[in-house]
């Protein structure tokens, strides 16, 4: 979950997310995913484009889907670049086939203690956004997504990265740093 204005620094409607996937997973009235990979062109899901998570939310509601990456098995690629007011960026760099992106809407009906309890800390509704690299949820009840299932003798490796860099006053990149 992430703030990039800090901890406890109010909600996070204030950033600009980029996802480059023109599909997502659809879900049907109880969440469950259904097979089904609709495409986000001409929908409020659209964030191939930078846009203003407040844009978002307010177009279509809170975001909670798995963006299926439009790259090839076992690419390594940007899955997402989120820009916070303060000019911080952070990109999400990944070899899994989608990212998760949730913008945090039940966070405060959780309740504080679920999340941080003892961390002297309370979370709002929208306080961070999760940007989760992963397969295709519900991989082994549809056999067109990757399948999940590691037999014995298998191995799993997956690599994901964070880069952040802030941008200065003339949108010159300072200090760009990677986290794996």
């Amino acid at each position: 979950y992430w703030n990039l204005k800090g901890h406890q620094a109010g909600n996070v409607l204030d950033h600009v997310l980029m996802v480059p996937a023109s599909r997502v997973t659809a879900t049907d009235d109880s969440l469950a995913i259904t097979g089904e990979l609709p495409e986000v062109a001409g929908t409020p899901l659209d964030l191939r484009e930078p846009r203003l998570l407040q844009e978002a939310v307010d177009a279509g509601g809170p975001i909670d889907k798995n963006y299926c990456l439009d790259k090839s098995a076992d690419q390594e690629m940007l899955a997402a670049r989120l820009i916070g007011p303060n000019k911080v960026t952070m990109e999400v760099w990944t070899d899994q086939p989608g990212i998760q992106v949730f913008t945090g809407s039940n966070i405060a009906s959780a309740g504080p203690a679920s999340w941080w309890h003892g961390k002297g800390c309370e979370w709002k509704q929208f306080g961070a956004v999760c940007l989760e690299p992963q397969l295709w949820p519900d991989g082994v009840h549809h056999a067109s997504f990757k399948s999940p299932i590691l037999r014995p003798g298998e191995t799993y490796r997956h690599h994901s990265w964070h880069v952040f860099s802030v941008d200065d006053e003339r949108g010159i990149k300072r200090g760009a740093s990677e986290v794996s």
